[in-house]
């Protein structure tokens, strides 16, 4: 009876064990998709970025229920509608499987039959050897349980995909219009001559000293970036806001957020600082832009 027991509560130690690795799996890829897709709208690759593991397991829990804080209802009824779809799909597929597994060698038999008499009928003596080559054909002998395994993985996977990958692009496209963003604001102090970027603090009308720098690629956007430097606060309707991406190994992401007019397939220029010495730079963080004095 010990032993019964005992192996009892291997079996069940197993399943869990077996649970808890499908489960991990999951967390993880759907979390590896929504972050792929989110630093991938602002053209980062991920692998670049070297984000800790425990990350990935974080990240599904916005892919899957959004910000109930906010009021926000819509992520979470998405999922609902996902899962109730693979769930069709893959009931849907297993009864195809299942039905077709012998029908369909008897499908091709009836049918070969079926023209061997035309050509017998017909004296087509050329069809009817060429008929009477092919024996016939046997239902497929399968693992079904494998098959019925990778069938529900495959369906799993494929709509965890198509939520991670749909909830980092909508998430990116938030943060990269400054009315939504979630990003905070970002204000990069460094010495004179440093950086080929900003301004001087006591004269904004100062353009910066581009003299020592030499540039490959786009002019054309650099120049654009220099008049754009600074969070200009003068016109609402086309305020600036600088934002702060994401921060790793000393560099900084930042980007100017779009204004709430801009058109739906705009996306932000990115600007990474390498921070190579500690203390050259001081990087100011806020969650809403400063107010400007009269």
């Amino acid at each position: 009876m010990v032993m019964g027991l005992m192996g009892d509560g291997g079996l069940m130690f197993s399943r869990l064990a077996s649970l808890l690795t499908i489960l991990g799996v999951g967390l993880y890829f759907t979390g590896w998709i929504y972050r792929w897709a989110y630093f991938g709208y602002f053209q980062i690759e991920i692998t670049t970025l070297d984000l800790p593991i425990e990350s990935f397991f974080i990240a599904p829990l916005q892919v899957f229920f959004g910000n109930f804080a906010s009021g926000e209802w819509s992520t979470f009824w998405r999922t609902f509608r996902v899962a109730i779809a693979i769930s069709l799909l893959i009931y849907l597929t297993l009864k195809l499987l299942e039905c077709s597994s012998g029908k369909f060698a008897h499908f091709i038999n009836a049918s070969r039959d079926y023209l061997l008499k035309i050509s017998l009928k017909q004296r087509r003596y050329r069809a009817t050897r060429t008929l009477q080559i092919f024996p016939d054909l046997q239902p497929i002998d399968y693992d079904k349980n494998f098959l019925n395994e990778f069938v529900i993985a495959g369906w799993c996977l494929a709509g965890l995909f198509y939520l991670g990958q749909t909830q980092g692009n909508l998430d990116a496209i938030r943060d990269a219009h400054n009315h939504t963003s979630m990003l905070p604001v970002v204000t990069v102090i460094a010495p004179e001559n440093r950086l080929p970027l900003g301004r001087k603090i006591n004269d904004l009308t100062d353009d910066p000293a581009v003299g020592n720098f030499r540039f490959i690629g786009d002019l054309e956007l650099y120049k654009t970036l220099l008049d754009r430097d600074y969070n200009d606060k003068t016109q609402p309707d086309q305020q600036i806001v600088w934002r702060l991406l994401i921060d790793r190994d000393s560099q900084y992401y930042i980007f100017p957020s779009l204004p709430e007019n801009a058109p739906s397939d705009t996306r932000p220029p990115l600007v990474i600082i390498q921070q190579s010495t500690a203390g050259e730079y001081v990087i100011i963080l806020s969650p809403e832009p400063g107010q400007r004095n009269p």
